[in-house]
């Protein structure tokens, strides 16, 4: 039953990555409960990239819990992710996304919580694109779980020469660059 639960909500999450993947609203995109105006998005411009890089998870940035003091007011989780890569004048365009969700705590309050969540690009030592935006969610205390679908469609850098590119999403509560 738990792992059917589990890869229903997978499916549920990739599908909802396709689809906000051709979206984009505001300074997240588009949330679980409004994926946005996917069936105006445009078609994906350029051509089909050789070799799209990997989604990594740095130590630490796939969850994050909130404290109000001593109690905990919601823990936030990255639960899947997905991208789409595409070359256009010499530049590879990305568009990468993330889903998860945010499950009060004890001591959680009714309302929207917003996640910092950080996109950056680095190839070596070099931060090629980095941006950090935020995601609202909406919570209830003893409630289900709000789940949120982040996109950044404009993730652009020069077209790689050898697969020496990573890609980091995750929440980032630091300061903006």
């Amino acid at each position: 039953m738990l792992q059917s639960s589990a890869l229903r909500f997978a499916s549920l999450a990739a599908a909802a990555l396709l689809a906000a993947a051709c979206s984009s609203t505001g300074k997240g995109g588009p949330s679980a409960s409004d994926p946005g105006p996917v069936a105006a998005a445009a078609p994906l411009e350029g051509k089909p990239a050789s070799w799209c890089p990997q989604i990594s998870l740095r130590d630490g940035t796939a969850i994050l819990r909130k404290r109000a003091g001593e109690d905990l007011e919601y823990i936030a989780s990255v639960t899947a992710t997905n991208r789409d890569c595409r070359v256009v004048d010499g530049q590879l365009r990305m568009k990468i996304g993330i889903a998860g969700r945010v499950v009060p705590g004890p001591a959680g309050k009714a309302g929207a919580v917003s996640l910092p969540i950080r996109i950056a690009v680095v190839e070596g030592t070099n931060v090629l694109y980095s941006n950090k935006g935020e995601q609202s969610v909406q919570v209830t205390p003893g409630g289900a779980a709000g789940e949120f679908v982040y996109v950044d469609n404009n993730v652009s850098v020069p077209e790689p020469t050898a697969k020496t590119l990573v890609v980091f999403a995750g929440f980032d509560e630091g300061p903006g660059r």
